[in-house]
């Protein structure tokens, strides 16, 4: 029951800062997990416009073109066509080039190649497609109508794609063929570009389609259809120029929704590497499982180019893992807790001194003026029957009141010493004086301030009895006395008590020997605390101080105190006190 009201203050305390400390964390991560959720979105939404915006301006850019051939009535020659797109191309870095490729029909081939030919003089210029097996250019297969590239801006690393027959490839000609029906803009999936130099990126074509008159059915536009003006990009081009004036530490990937499963992917964008290039087919999508992505739907986003819908999907990098205003809140608040609970335990652990100070206080003075009692008394009464009867007492009688004035002054000496020893220890200013004792000399002055029984003889014995000890005499003396007077007091009348002195290399031990009541075992732990008396200790005066005083005056030493007693048998209590050469 006294537990509780103790450590009530520590538990409130402690319970009221871990949960307020778990309340404030709670609440900023909270608030941290949704500010970073906010700019997350934020910046995938900014990622996803500037994708969007770019693609845009690429489509403005093929509708200008467009402009120009219907103002032209498709009249327009290479010349005409590399001036109009000659600073586009030198403007956007994403393009990687501008093209117009009319349709030509079978009849038509042989005077398009001698044109070809012609035109860039090269005697192999030919209508061309890439062979299935080797991937190489080879001339196309018969067939009813060619799409083939004839102008081309940039020409430099571009002249493979001249002569190149758009509608052999089968992604290709879907693009096209959607673009000549809708008579709308039309991209094509992810393709091998002609003049691409490495495999691991992939390219798209934009179409833009052009008509000899303006068709109104779609028959009409199969029919009218002149050629083509489009646009080919590099995924990577596109998307670095997008990002070029970003800076956001967040990976994605690009799918083409609108193509099968297996040719969806165009690429991946790392922040790691800084660059964007084709990734395994196989593709994880891990931000549907970060904390940023409550749903599925937070980290992904929708890009439309030329009929088709692109995804993109977004991944958080590890920066994110850590909730550091989080974690920072959660080891301030564990720290003011501690520091709260310390000065309260602190609190308590001086209040519970003081209180223990308060008890020994009145326990001190209630058994000190009960044990003062009896030397005064007896000095009071020896000293007025002296004073009365001083003539009528013999010599012997007057030497047997002096005597018991004596003891019972010593008595009273030694309780108060002992009282001031122990309250200087408690205070802290109990002085340490060491110097050098010589323990012969000191041992013997030992006997004529202990007050023995009738028949008790005292020996001093030991190898160390003729030796020097460095101490502080005063102290060593309360040790040694208090022993000596408890060994006499707790022996019967007649027996013999001990003093042996003996040293070694470490310490000097003084060992204490009787053949009194002894020490019960189960009260050897309690036996050193001030105001304890064992239960066997009977009538024997006494306060309980004197074990206490031992154990003071053998701490400030820096020594040690040992107990062997066996009940009825005696005790053997040992000091040993540490040996300066």
């Amino acid at each position: 029951m006294l537990l509780f009201p103790r450590y009530f203050p520590t538990a409130l305390i402690l319970g009221l800062g871990l949960g307020m400390t778990l309340a404030a964390t709670a609440w900023v991560e909270r608030w941290e997990r949704l500010s970073r959720q906010s700019e997350f979105q934020k910046q995938t939404n900014n990622l996803t416009t500037a994708l969007q915006r770019t693609t845009n301006r690429y489509t403005e850019l093929l509708l200008s073109i467009s402009d120009l051939y219907e103002a032209s009535d498709n009249e327009v020659d290479e010349l005409a066509f590399r001036r109009f797109v000659g600073r586009a191309v030198g403007t956007y870095p994403g393009i990687q080039a501008l093209e117009w490729a009319p349709q030509v029909p079978q009849s038509e081939r042989a005077n398009y190649e001698q044109q070809l030919k012609a035109r860039t003089q090269n005697s192999r210029a030919l209508i061309t497609e890439r062979d299935s097996i080797t991937g190489q250019l080879i001339a196309a297969q018969e067939r009813d109508r060619y799409v083939p590239v004839t102008f081309l801006e940039p020409i430099q690393s571009n002249e493979a794609a001249l002569g190149y027959d758009l509608a052999s490839d089968e992604t290709r000609r879907v693009a096209l063929e959607r673009a000549r029906d809708t008579g709308a803009i039309a991209a094509t999936g992810r393709v091998q570009l002609v003049q691409e130099t490495t495999d691991n990126q992939y390219g798209f074509l934009v179409f833009v389609p052009i008509y000899r008159a303006p068709p109104s059915t779609l028959s009409a536009r199969r029919e009218t259809i002149s050629g083509y003006v489009l646009g080919v990009f590099r995924v990577a081009d596109v998307v670095e120029e997008s990002l070029r004036d970003l800076d956001y530490d967040i990976d994605f990937y690009i799918l083409d929704q609108t193509a099968q499963p297996a040719e969806q992917l165009l690429g991946v964008y790392t922040t790691a590497t800084q660059n964007f290039s084709a990734a395994p087919t196989n593709v994880n999508q891990p931000a549907t499982t970060s904390s940023l992505c409550r749903v599925p739907e937070d980290c992904i986003q929708q890009v439309q180019l030329g009929q088709r819908q692109w995804q993109i999907v977004f991944v958080p990098t590890t920066s994110h893992a850590w909730l550091w205003g989080t974690l920072a809140t959660l080891i301030i608040g564990l720290l003011l807790t501690a520091t709260v609970l310390v000065y309260v335990s602190r609190w308590q652990s001086e209040l519970q001194r003081t209180r223990e100070l308060s008890e020994l206080k009145l326990r001190l003075f209630s058994m000190a003026s009960h044990e003062l009692r009896t030397p005064l008394s007896i000095i009071a009464v020896s000293s007025q029957s002296l004073a009365t009867n001083i003539h009528h007492l013999s010599p012997q009688q007057r030497a047997n009141n002096i005597d018991r004035i004596r003891v019972a002054a010593q008595r009273m000496g030694k309780l108060v010493g002992d009282m001031l020893t122990l309250t200087r220890a408690e205070a802290g200013k109990l002085e340490f004086n060491p110097e050098i004792v010589d323990l012969e000399l000191f041992c013997q002055q030992l006997s004529s301030q202990i007050h023995f029984k009738p028949g008790q003889t005292f020996a001093i014995t030991g190898r160390a009895i003729k030796t020097q000890v460095f101490a502080d005499p005063s102290l060593l003396n309360s040790i040694l006395i208090n022993l000596l007077s408890n060994a006499s007091k707790y022996s019967p009348e007649g027996s013999l008590i001990q003093l042996v002195v003996d040293r070694d290399k470490a310490t000097i031990c003084f060992e204490v020997i009787d053949q009194g009541i002894g020490i019960l075992s189960e009260e050897r732990s309690a036996i050193l605390d001030a105001f304890y008396r064992g239960e066997n200790v009977g009538t024997a005066s006494g306060v309980g101080l004197g074990l206490a005083v031992v154990k003071t005056c053998v701490d400030i030493h820096h020594g040690t105190l040992t107990i062997d007693s066996n009940p009825h048998r005696g005790t053997c209590i040992a000091v040993r006190l540490p040996n300066v050469e």
